[in-house]
C-alpha cells in the first residue's frame, strides 16, 4: 500500500514540476516506467518550489506511518499483556461493585470448594438440567451459580425452612410450577429433570417482568416474587444496587443476590479468578443390580477411583429417587457413571470387600419402625405436621390415621402415627 502511494506522489509531482517549468504535459498513466519517474524527481529537483513541495510531503507521510506503526504495536502489546481479563471481565460492571468483591473474596476462600464440589456434581446431572435453560436462553453460568448458593448441586439437599433439591423450592413454589408428585422415595423438588424445568419457567416467568436484570430476578428468587414486587414498586423500578432499595431488602437477600452474581462471574471465566474447573466425563449407564445392593455399598466398592473425594454423593444424584438406607434389589436398574461400570463388572459382587460393604451398611441404617407417634398441638394441622416431619404428605398421615377429607379434623392431645423417615 505504501509503494502505491509512493508512485501516486511521484505523479502527482511530475506533474508539479512540469507545470512549474510550463511545459505541456500528457496525462500520466499507472503503467509509466520506473526510468520515468526517476526522471521527474530529478527534474523536479532542479526547481526549488517542486523540490520543497515534495520534500514537504515525504516528511509528512513519515510522520503519519510512524503514528500508525505505533498505535498498531500498542494494540499488540495490550492484546497480548491480557487478553481474557480486559475483555471478559474488567469491563464486567459487575466487578466494580464493592459487595460483589467481597462475595468473589468467599468464594475464592473459604468457599472455594463448594464451587468445585458443584462443577463435579453438575458434569453428571447437565444432560438432565441444562435443555429447559438453554430453551428459554437462560445463560447456563447464571443457573450454575444458583446451584452453587443454594445446594452445591447436592440433590438432596433441604433447608431448616423446607426448601428442597437443587433448586431449594418451597413446597408453594413447586406447586405453582408443577414440581409436584411422588417420584420413588422423594417428592418431585428432589428429582433434578423436574426440578430444573420447575427453576427455568420460574426464572423466565421474572424475565418477562425485569429483562436480564438478575439481580432483581435473583431477588425475587430469594424472597419471593410478590414481596419483591412491591417492594420493586415502591423505589420505582430503580437499581437494587440503590442504597435505599438495597437496604430494604432482607439481610438474606443482600447477600444472595451479591453471591450468586459473583459465583457467575467465576464461572464465566474460571481462568481470570485462578480457578480450575477440571473437564469431567460425565457420560452415565445404567447397570442391573446382581444382587441386593445399596448405593452406600457400591460407593465403597468404587472407593476414589478417578475421584479423590469419592463417588458416593454422585451415585445419589443419579439415582434422586433412591433413599440412603434402601436396599436395593435383584434385578433393579442403578445409575452409575459410565467409567466405573468395568470396576462394578470387575470387583463389586461377591468379593470380601462387599460383604464388609454390606456389614457397615447394614450398622449405619438398621432396621426402624415404619412409623412414630406424634401428640397433637393446639394450633396444628395435617399440613403444619407433615411438614415438621417431611417424611409423608397430609394426604398419607391422613390415610394411616383414618382421617377423612376434605376438612382432616384432628384434636389437641391426641396421638398421630406418623411415618418415620
Amino acid at each position: 500500500m505504501r509503494l502505491i502511494f509512493f508512485f501516486v506522489t511521484l505523479f502527482v509531482f511530475n506533474g508539479c514540476q512540469q507545470h512549474t517549468v510550463k511545459k505541456e504535459v500528457q496525462a500520466s498513466t499507472p503503467n509509466q516506467s520506473l526510468p520515468s519517474l526517476i526522471t521527474a524527481i530529478e527534474q523536479c529537483q532542479k526547481s526549488p518550489t517542486c523540490e520543497e513541495a515534495l520534500n514537504a510531503y515525504f516528511k509528512q507521510f513519515e510522520e503519519t506511518t510512524q503514528t500508525e506503526e505505533m498505535i498498531n504495536d500498542q494494540a499488540d502489546i495490550e492484546a497480548s499483556s491480557n487478553p481474557s481479563l480486559d475483555a471478559a471481565t474488567l469491563n464486567q460492571p459487575l466487578l466494580a461493585n464493592q459487595r460483589i468483591q467481597a462475595a468473589l473474596n468467599e468464594w475464592l476462600t473459604w468457599k472455594r470448594p463448594i464451587l468445585i464440589e458443584t462443577w463435579h456434581n453438575y458434569q453428571f446431572l447437565k444432560r438432565y438440567i441444562l435443555p429447559p435453560f438453554t430453551e428459554k436462553n437462560i445463560s447456563e453460568h447464571f443457573m450454575l451459580a444458583i446451584i452453587a448458593q443454594e445446594s452445591g448441586g447436592r440433590v438432596h439437599s433441604m433447608s431448616s425452612a423446607g426448601a428442597s433439591g437443587l433448586f431449594q423450592f418451597m413446597p408453594a413454589t413447586a406447586q405453582r410450577f408443577g414440581v409436584v408428585g411422588t417420584l420413588g422415595d422423594y417428592d418431585a423438588r428432589y428429582h433434578p429433570k423436574t426440578a430444573a424445568q420447575g427453576a427455568a419457567d420460574y426464572i423466565q416467568e421474572q424475565r418477562q417482568l425485569y429483562g436480564d436484570d438478575y439481580a432483581k430476578i435473583l431477588a425475587a428468587y430469594n424472597s419471593g416474587e410478590n414481596r419483591f414486587k412491591r417492594l420493586n414498586r415502591k423505589h420505582k423500578n430503580q437499581s437494587v444496587w440503590q442504597s435505599e432499595f438495597y437496604y430494604d431488602l432482607p439481610r438474606e437477600t443482600r447477600s444472595y443476590i451479591a453471591s450468586v452474581l459473583s459465583a457467575m462471574l467465576i464461572f464465566s471465566n474460571p481462568d481470570d479468578f485462578n480457578v480450575t474447573l477440571t473437564p469431567i466425563d460425565g457420560h452415565t449407564a445404567v447397570i442391573k443390580a446382581r444382587s441386593d445392593v445399596s448405593l452406600s455399598e457400591l460407593a465403597v466398592c468404587f472407593g476414589q477411583h478417578n475421584q479423590e473425594m469419592g463417588w458416593y454423593r454422585t451415585l445419589r444424584n443419579l439415582n434422586p429417587t433412591v433413599k440412603a438406607k434402601r436396599v436395593i434389589k435383584k434385578g433393579s436398574p442403578i445409575v452409575i457413571p459410565e467409567i466405573l461400570k468395568p470396576i462394578y463388572d470387575s470387583q463389586c459382587h461377591d468379593t470380601a470387600l462387599m460383604v464388609l460393604a454390606k456389614k457397615i451398611h447394614d450398622a449405619d441404617f438398621p432396621e426402624r419402625p415404619a412409623f412414630t407417634y406424634y401428640r397433637i398441638r393446639k394450633g396444628d394441622s395435617l399440613s403444619t405436621i407433615s411438614r415438621r416431619f417431611r417424611c409423608a404428605t397430609k394426604t398419607q398421615i391422613a390415610r394411616m390415621n383414618n382421617i377423612k377429607p376434605p376438612r382432616y379434623l384432628i384434636n389437641a392431645g391426641k396421638r398421630l402415627k406418623v411415618p418415620q423417615c
